[in-house]
């Protein structure tokens, strides 16, 4: 019955459709005549250059031949076929490119330059084309750059060859024989120095404002070779300021300042005028004139040559902040000078009109200045430029001609506290970076710290941040002003909480410098009263902890700051110094009965024992277990001395690390289930490799988390790490069906560095190194399983290298989290499948390469992102130069955003953020690094936690 209904159901409902037939699609035949492919040899190209029968088909295949890798052996063949062509071909382009082609083969090969530039001067004898010949010069130039200085025969042959052809009518030949006259001159001495500027002097007329600047330009690469310039020319230079060329113009503002600052003290003749000047402040006036240019790049350059003129007189550096006219500086002649000049005249005075007989004296604004008018107020007009490079450039060089001069820092304080208000972020930065420099030069006075204080209310954190660090290294002159510096300090915390640390670190320092002008507000600031009990104010709250680091920090300089504290607030100060060290000073407090601090351990004591350590550990031959013992003891005692003395934390926690690795290889080996891990049970095995991962990584840790390491301490590294790798490749060939030839590579590219490393530093390898040297050099075919059976006496036999000797410079890097804390009791929401943003901040320490940093973000699922931080969002941490901590290694402050986004989840969960250094070199697994692939990350710190709740998307009308 069921079959009998399926037919029906069949034979109702299905019914057959024919289709249309389907047509063949047409094919198109393509025939391309074939070319020469890029796997073809370099010579092959240059062998089919000669079948070309056009110029164009000759183009085509020179151009193939740029793109083509060359073969060393063929060298010189193929130049020899490239010159003959360049004789028989009558295209111009072509010429050019065989030129342009010598050029990138002598780049390549310079031990062939000398050979192509001889070559090249032959071809060009009987070349007239002006583009050929420019070419040529380049190439002449280029490659001549290549051969060392001592070759002077060769350099002035090459200066002979340019100045025959600096008669060519072409501009671009002119510009390019002027080049190389200055860059392969040989020095010579000063009659030859006169000759060969005389002849560059003439180029400074010339019709072609190209070739003008060419001229002007070479004797400034000239006067930057060694060559002395002769400070005669200095006339005939300053003429080209008034050229209708920005180019000529922007050379000649560079060589005057190169010429004032090489002859300061050389007087010259003004014009029209019997006074001398001192060189460097005539030019000084020139460039200032130069600030009023029609073009911006020339008064940005002018601008920023300013800076560096700091030899200039007094009278003239103080007039470019005042816009009016010198007009006392003119030279003031004698009342008998003024009668004699009367008498010898001949002219008398007729008595008929007043004043009559008054000196006849025609006055110019021009002639009675020492320097024009327009460099009077010179930086006025650049700090009031309409561009913003102008602007940038004027403040940098006001505030160096500031460091050196503290009169004309006084001066231009009013004018870069203007600048506070400018309308560009960057500008403003660089005021207040610039403010901050010439500080030990100032004292604020109660006008111009309300003007600043105006400017620490901007949106940007950079800014504010900039304003605390320029607050907190300047000085304030009286009680009233600091009161209002304060004040309007914690109004703005209020504001801004995100600026707690960077207020903490300014008040910090605001109190140190500011002792007795602190001692009076003191009352004021706690609230003190005489005769009654106040409230105790919250330790937690962040603007009575602002205070409370003020006054501490300036109790450490006065004595009578202490004897006003009540006792809540030494209370409060012994809970700050245990939980904010870095802002509250160490204070004697002996006479209020507390305990005072103990006296920290000094340098010598911790390096003592460190040493004392490392040499009972080298003295000492036991067995393997005992050997084990006394290592584990020795890294306990080594990581509390890490954590008890700063100064030589980072050389204790090295040789505990270097240790701990020494343990994990000892422990695998003296098993010796590595030698052959086929026959262990599943989780012996995981066990096995586990520990070998523990080892490399910490391997890595060693090279890469140190700075300030001696080449002893990084190839006793580096040779530890191969024995790891040996280890690892050993473990791969017995106990695993993965492939070996990548590993095995890897390994005999680390053996090969090694070798190279220890004969440039002149080491001797360890034990261990010396026998895979030997060892590796007999084998004939590296192949793993050879190379594994090489190593495995090695590895059982090999004994441990000596642990480095303490090196006080050595700094482990850190990274600590400040932003997100991870303590918040909500969690944060957002609509699910969007975007959140977590602000973050970090400061990470006695970084190796900055580069490296990355953000790991891991959500609950084990889902993680990589993140690689903006550049521009990388900040230095320390600006004093003073601070010593900060020459070593990179010191940064990470401020960024980190945007989190997932799907809904039914509660809220953590998602980890943390901070690593990317190790790409680490991946032994692959030949070749693949681009999209996840390079080895090493954890810098803990991660923080931040609790997420993504909530569904609300369907509404």
């Amino acid at each position: 019955m069921a079959a009998v209904l399926k037919k029906r159901a069949l034979a109702e409902y299905s019914q057959t459709i024919q289709e249309p037939p389907v047509l063949p699609i047409k094919k198109l035949r393509l025939i391309k005549n074939p070319l020469p492919t890029s796997s073809t040899s370099f010579l092959t190209l240059v062998n089919h250059l000669e079948e070309c029968k056009t110029s164009s088909e000759a183009l085509k295949t020179l151009l193939q031949i740029s793109e083509t890798e060359l073969d060393h052996s063929d060298l010189a063949e193929a130049v020899k076929k490239l010159c003959d062509h360049f004789k028989g071909e009558c295209e111009s382009s072509v010429r050019v490119k065989i030129l342009s082609l010598l050029c990138d083969i002598g780049l390549e090969n310079s031990t062939e330059a000398v050979t192509i530039v001889d070559e090249t001067i032959l071809l060009l004898k009987t070349d007239k084309s002006h583009k050929v010949i420019a070419q040529g010069m380049n190439t002449i130039l280029k490659l001549g750059k290549l051969i060392t200085d001592s070759c002077t025969l060769f350099h002035t042959k090459l200066v002979e060859v340019a100045k025959t052809y600096l008669k060519d009518t072409s501009h671009a030949v002119k510009c390019k024989c002027l080049e190389i006259i200055g860059a392969h001159s040989p020095l010579c001495t000063d009659e030859g120095t006169e000759k060969l500027l005389h002849l560059i002097s003439s180029y400074f007329n010339h019709d072609d404002a190209r070739v003008r600047s060419e001229a002007f330009q070479t004797v400034v690469v000239l006067h930057d070779r060694g060559f002395k310039i002769n400070p005669n020319i200095y006339v005939d230079v300053c003429e080209g300021l008034n050229d209708d060329y920005e180019i000529v113009r922007r050379v000649v503002v560079r060589l005057i300042c190169v010429l004032g600052n090489s002859y300061p003290d050389n007087e010259i003749l003004l014009p029209g005028s019997i006074h001398e000047i001192r060189l460097i402040d005539d030019a000084f006036g020139k460039i200032c004139n130069s600030v009023s240019d029609l073009s911006m790049n020339v008064r940005t350059l002018a601008a920023e040559l300013l800076g560096s003129m700091k030899l200039v007189s007094p009278k003239f550096l103080n007039q470019t902040l005042d816009k009016k006219l010198m007009s006392n500086m003119r030279r003031k002649r004698t009342a008998h000078e003024l009668a004699w000049e009367n008498v010898t005249s001949g002219e008398w005075a007729s008595g008929k009109k007043w004043a009559d007989d008054a000196p006849k004296e025609l006055l110019d604004a021009d002639n009675i200045s020492l320097m024009s008018s327009g460099a009077c107020g010179a930086f006025v007009h650049g700090l009031e430029d309409e561009f913003l490079e102008v602007r940038s450039a004027a403040v940098e060089s006001l505030c160096q001609l500031s460091i050196s001069n503290s009169q004309f820092a006084n001066l231009a304080l009013d004018f870069l506290v203007d600048m506070f208000n400018d309308e560009i972020e960057d500008v403003r930065l660089k005021a207040i970076d610039s403010l901050r420099m010439i500080s030990e030069h100032i004292i604020l006075r109660d006008d111009q710290l309300e003007t600043i204080l105006g400017a620490i209310e901007d949106f940007s954190q950079e800014v504010r941040e900039g304003l605390h660090r320029m607050l907190a290294s300047c000085s304030m002159s009286t009680t009233a002003g600091l009161k209002m510096c304060v004040e309007k300090l914690l109004d703005n915390l209020k504001r801004y909480p995100q600026d707690k640390r960077s207020t903490y670190r300014c008040l910090q320092k605001i109190g140190a410098q500011h002792p007795d002008l602190v001692l009076p507000l003191v009352p004021q600031f706690l609230n003190i009263h005489p005769f009654f009990d106040t409230a105790e104010p919250d330790v937690e709250n962040p603007q009575y902890i602002c205070l409370l680091i003020l006054i501490l920090n300036a109790a450490q300089h006065s004595l009578t700051i202490m004897q006003l504290l009540e006792p809540h607030t030494i209370r409060h100060f012994l809970y700050l110094r245990d939980t904010m060290t870095q802002y509250v000073p160490v204070l004697n407090l002996t006479d209020l009965n507390f305990n005072s601090v103990a006296r920290p351990m000094s340098v010598p004591e911790s390096l003592a024992f460190l040493d004392n350590v490392i040499n009972n550990l080298d003295m000492t031959e036991n067995t393997v277990r005992v050997h084990t013992t006394l290592l584990q003891t020795a890294k306990e005692h080594l990581n509390r001395l890490s954590k008890m003395d700063s100064t030589v934390a980072g050389t204790a926690q090295f040789t505990a690390l270097y240790i701990a690795a020494q343990l994990e290889i000892l422990q695998i080996i003296e098993k010796g289930f590595w030698a052959n891990p086929g026959t262990l049970a599943t989780q012996q095995s995981n066990n096995l490799k586990t520990s070998i991962d523990n080892l490399l990584q910490l391997c890595l840790k060693l090279q890469f988390f140190f700075v300030g390491l001696s080449p002893v301490e990084q190839c006793a590294i580096k040779q530890f790490r191969l024995r790891a790798l040996a280890l690892n490749l050993v473990y791969i060939v017995k106990g695993s069906n993965a492939s070996a030839l990548a590993p095995c590579h890897y390994f005999l590219t680390a053996v090969e560095d090694m070798q190279k490393e220890l004969s440039q530093a002149g080491l001797q390898p360890d034990n261990f190194t010396a026998l895979v040297f030997a060892e590796l050099a007999q084998l004939e075919e590296p192949k793993p399983g050879a190379v594994s059976r090489v190593l495995m006496p090695i590895l059982s036999e090999a004994k441990m290298g000596r642990i480095p000797r303490p090196n006080i410079d050595i700094r482990m890097s850190s990274a600590s989290i400040l932003e997100p804390t991870g303590h918040a009791d909500t969690s944060l929401k957002f609509t699910a499948g969007l975007i959140m943003s977590v602000p973050f901040e970090a400061e990470l320490r006695y970084l190796l390469d900055p580069s490296r940093i990355r953000l790991k973000i891991k959500y609950p699922d084990q889902r993680t992102q990589i993140v690689l931080p903006r550049p521009r969002h990388l900040k230095p941490l320390y600006y004093d130069s003073t601070e010593k901590e900060s020459q070593i290694g990179h010191n940064i402050r990470l401020l960024t955003s980190v945007l989190i986004s997932h799907q809904v989840w039914s509660e809220a969960c953590d998602v980890e953020i943390n901070i690593a250094l990317a190790i790409p070199e680490a991946d032994i697994g692959k030949r070749k690094v693949v681009v999209d692939s996840t390079p080895t990350l090493l954890d810098l710190c803990k991660p923080v936690r931040v609790s997420v709740a993504p909530k569904p998307i609300k369907k509404t009308l």
